[in-house]
């Protein structure tokens, strides 16, 4: 027989929602273990007197996961502080999980995005025509209801082994896609793995599996994804970049080609190569659209992103159209992933290859940290080109003598700025990247 308490919490969970019904939506809120903030549906809904009874009655009689005890003081009463360490960690634990799935939306947009870039260019490249994109994306809003409760149930609904690039990791294994050519229509269809074919194929039980459904039943019937997702969801995507009044320089030419004159090693990926690619970048002008990383703005991958981001992207048309169509694009981030994904044979950006991942800007700096690399807040930054410089939701690279390139916004394109003006708050080194020779930049 199972003793897992938190698998024992899932079979609770699903006997109690036939008992009574004040009782059965606190025990609920509890189970899904802080996730989406589900406990504050029965602080919103309830008298404080009936949920003080109702914990009570949780912690005493029934034997609940660890981390959803820990949890309660502050998730039902809402403290922001706790004489108990432990608390104040699972609560930081519990809104970093939270905020992370309400961003899992724009987090596969991205990915999505990329995917679609990658095959109009792989497309483009082998000079076919392609004259409309049509993207068939078969995701709905319940997929992230399942995605919550298959996810807490392969972490036993310990908050605390819920680790956010395993998360991520998961959300891109659900993706496929195809895409096929034909008059002029590049169709590019976007499926995922259903539910059921996906618990079976992470080797889930038949006890694990009703486990999960109780637990989506439970997200669906409390609507906390409505509710809450203002609490969570963040500052939200800006599709223009960065934005900043200061001082900033363009470089002197225009151009498309790729050029590593200025590479140590093109046969590897290198901290001082990384630089490299990013000088030229800036002295060839690339310009900004969002989810591009170094290929050329097409007319059919521009009206594609239109209608992907209408007002995103959209309120920056005219801009766009006069300034970066028909020219290599980048974001933030895809200028390192654009580096990453270069074959300097062919001279081709190739998504996805030399082992570099499609990251956003916050996920590469918590993924390289998370990896143990060299990091450390901006004022102790080392002199070394191809560092990596972070601040919320934007990156840049280190290119020596105090400045940085960056690809900042849909008005400036990529550009060279003094790292001191910025607002930069951190420096990482990143695992895709040798840094091996990097006491000897100049």
């Amino acid at each position: 027989m199972e003793s897992n308490n938190g698998r024992g919490g899932g079979q609770v969970a699903a006997n109690l929602a036939r008992a009574g019904k004040a009782l059965a939506k606190t025990i609920k809120a509890a189970m899904a273990g802080g996730l989406k903030a589900a406990a504050l549906t029965a602080a919103k809904e309830y008298a404080p007197e009936l949920i003080k009874l109702a914990v009570c009655i949780l912690i005493v009689l029934i034997v609940l996961p660890l981390v959803v005890v820990s949890a309660l003081p502050n998730l039902f009463f809402g403290f922001n502080t706790s004489s108990l360490a432990s608390v104040n960690q699972m609560t930081q634990q519990a809104r970093a999980v939270g905020a992370e799935y309400f961003n899992l939306e724009q987090f596969e947009n991205t990915e999505i995005d990329s995917v679609v870039t990658s095959i109009v260019s792989s497309y483009t490249e082998d000079e076919q025509t392609i004259n409309h994109i049509a993207v068939v994306n078969n995701f709905a809003d319940d997929d992230l209801l399942w995605f919550i409760s298959i996810l807490s149930v392969a972490n036993n609904q310990d908050l605390s082994a819920m680790d956010l690039s395993e998360l991520r990791e998961m959300s891109i294994s659900r993706l496929t896609y195809g895409a096929y050519l034909y008059r002029g229509t590049l169709t590019i269809v976007i499926s995922k793995i259903e539910p059921e074919s996906w618990m079976t194929q992470l080797g889930f039980t038949a006890q694990e599996k009703n486990w999960a459904r109780t637990l989506h039943k439970t997200l669906l019937e409390s609507g906390a994804l409505e509710k809450y997702a203002e609490s969570f969801g963040g500052t939200g995507t800006s599709y223009a970049g960065d934005s900043y009044s200061g001082s900033y320089a363009h470089g002197s030419s225009h151009g498309d080609a790729i050029d590593i004159s200025g590479f140590s090693d093109p046969g590897t990926k290198n901290a001082h190569d990384l630089a490299a690619y990013a000088i030229q970048a800036w002295e060839n002008n690339w310009g900004y659209v969002w989810g591009t990383f170094g290929t050329v703005l097409t007319q059919s991958l521009f009206d594609y992103k239109l209608e992907q981001y209408p007002e995103g992207v959209g309120n920056y048309e005219t801009y766009i159209r006069e300034n970066w169509l028909n020219r290599r694009t980048t974001d933030c981030i895809g200028l390192i992933k654009g580096y990453g994904w270069l074959d300097t044979d062919t001279l081709t950006i190739r998504y996805g290859t030399n082992g570099m991942p499609d990251l956003g800007a916050n996920q590469m700096h918590t993924v390289s940290i998370a990896s143990g690399m060299e990091h450390g807040d901006i004022s102790t930054m080392p002199e070394i080109p191809g560092i990596c410089l972070w601040k919320e939701g934007h990156a840049g690279v280190y290119i020596g003598g105090g400045y940085a390139i960056e690809a900042m916004g849909t008005k400036y394109g990529v550009v060279k700025t003094a790292v001191a003006d910025r607002g930069w708050t951190e420096w990482y080194m990143l695992p895709y990247i040798s840094y091996e020779s990097r006491g000897e930049e100049e």
